[in-house]
C-alpha cells in the first residue's frame, strides 16, 4: 500500500489506473468536487476525513485537501523492460538518467519534463537517490503515473549495457569543453543528470560517451539539476522534432 496526495497526482492516478487506487481521501475542509465525481464514476470509494487525520496520513501539510490511496508500492521497471519498450516504439532512443539526485523536489520535476519531453523511460540508481516517493510523486504532478522509471543497482554497468545497444551516453555537466547547442541529439540518446552538490559521480562520468555544458550568461556559475535536466530534455526534442520535419516524417 501507499500513498499519495495532490490534486493533479490522484487526479492522473485515476485516469492511469483507477483499479490500483483503493480510495480517494477528501479533507472535510476543502471539497474537491471534480476528484470526487471522477472517483465515484470509476467506482472507486471515496473517504471524507477531517483535517488532521488528512494531514497524518498523507504525511504532510501540503496534500491540497486531496490523497489516494494505491494497492502495493510503486512499480519500478526492469531495465530490460525499458530498453524492449524503446525498441517497440520504433524510435531513437530517449532515456534520461539521474545519477545521486536525493531532493523529492528535484527528482519529481525532472519526471515531469522527461515525460513532457517524450522519454522512454528515466533510471535511477537504488542507493544515493530519491525513490518515488508521495512527495515525489507530487513534485511530478502526477508525471510518475505514465513515466516507466528503473532502478538499478549499478549505473555504471547500466551505461555500459546501454552502449551495447548503440546508445550514445552524455553527462550534462557544468564546465564540459562543448555544449548543448552544437551537438547532435537526435541519434539514440541518453542524458546523465548529476546532483547539485556533487555533480555526477565519476566512475559514471567515465563511462558516458561525451559531456555537455550548458552555456550561460550572468553572473551565476550555474543551474540546479532540475532546470538543467529540463534545458537538455527540451533541446534533444526540439533537434528531434526538427529532424523529423527535415526527413518529412
Amino acid at each position: 500500500m501507499r500513498i499519495i496526495y495532490g490534486v493533479n497526482p490522484v487526479a492522473e492516478a485515476l485516469k492511469a489506473r483507477a483499479s490500483d487506487v483503493e480510495e480517494v481521501l477528501l479533507s472535510s475542509r476543502r471539497r474537491r468536487r471534480t476528484i470526487e465525481d471522477e472517483a465515484r464514476r470509476r467506482k472507486v470509494k471515496v473517504r471524507i476525513v477531517d483535517p488532521r487525520t488528512m494531514d497524518r496520513l498523507a504525511g504532510t501539510t501540503k496534500h491540497q485537501g486531496v490523497a489516494a490511496v494505491l494497492k502495493g508500492g510503486y512499480r519500478y521497471l526492469d531495465l530490460e523492460d525499458l530498453i524492449d519498450a524503446w525498441k517497440g516504439s520504433n524510435e531513437p532512443a530517449f532515456i534520461l538518467i539521474l545519477d545521486s539526485i536525493e531532493d523529492p523536489g528535484n527528482m519529481g520535476t525532472l519526471i515531469r519534463s522527461a515525460h513532457a519531453a517524450g522519454v522512454h523511460g528515466v533510471i535511477l540508481p537504488k542507493n544515493r537517490s530519491s525513490s518515488i516517493t508521495p512527495s515525489v510523486v507530487k513534485a511530478s504532478s502526477g508525471a510518475t503515473e505514465y513515466t516507466p522509471v528503473a532502478r538499478v543497482v549499478n549505473l555504471r554497468r547500466t551505461i555500459d549495457r546501454l552502449k551495447e545497444e548503440g546508445v550514445w551516453v552524455v553527462a550534462v555537466e557544468a564546465g564540459s569543453d562543448k555544449n548543448i547547442y552544437d551537438a547532435d541529439l537526435t541519434g539514440d540518446l541518453a542524458l546523465v543528470i548529476g546532483s547539485e552538490g556533487r555533480g555526477i559521480r565519476r566512475l559514471v562520468k567515465q563511462g558516458c560517451d561525451l559531456s555537455l555544458e550548458i552555456p550561460m550568461a550572468g553572473k551565476l556559475s550555474s543551474l540546479n539539476a532540475a532546470q538543467a535536466g529540463s534545458i537538455a530534455l527540451f533541446e534533444a526534442r526540439r533537434q528531434r522534432l526538427f529532424a523529423r520535419k527535415g526527413s518529412g516524417q
